[in-house]
């Protein structure tokens, strides 16, 4: 019977869980820290443009901006005509985050990643797969033994 492991990306395990325990208000504008103006007065929401990094997806951010990684497709969905690929974003690419109007950084995003980037744990290279032992298609020198008798 073969048995598969499981690997998650520890960074997007972190900000899944920084982002859980930090709570909805979380940290700051992006790494522009440019609010935009919302399209309405009477709008709830504003936008914020983020100017991605190295190491940072669509996970991360969301975690940041919303308290909860899997809240991941609300940035790919106002960032859909530049975005080919959700699980690939380029760096110094200027993305949108809708964020609600009172919301309030805590602290910097690129502090928010050294604290994320601090707590990672230690990446580990994949093991190396062992060949698989076959079943000899001789018997074993017990099963010789009896039949040779």
């Amino acid at each position: 019977m073969r048995t598969h492991e499981i690997r998650l990306n520890p960074l997007l395990l972190l900000g899944l869980c920084f982002g859980l325990f930090l709570g909805l208000h979380l940290f700051g504008s992006g790494s522009m820290g440019q609010p935009a103006a919302a399209a309405g007065a009477e709008s709830s929401t504003m936008e914020v443009r983020h100017l991605v990094g190295p190491g940072e997806d669509l996970h991360l951010l969301s975690a940041y901006y919303y308290g909860d990684a899997r809240q991941w497709k609300k940035i790919y969905q106002a960032n859909r005509s530049q975005i080919k690929n959700a699980n690939r974003i380029r760096v110094k690419q200027v993305l949108r985050v809708e964020v609600p109007v009172d919301w309030k950084p805590l602290m910097p995003f690129s502090a928010w990643m050294e604290k994320v980037e601090a707590t990672a744990p230690a990446k580990e290279p994949f093991p190396s797969a062992a060949p698989e032992e076959k079943p000899s298609a001789e018997p074993s020198g017990e099963e010789k033994t009896s039949d040779s008798q």
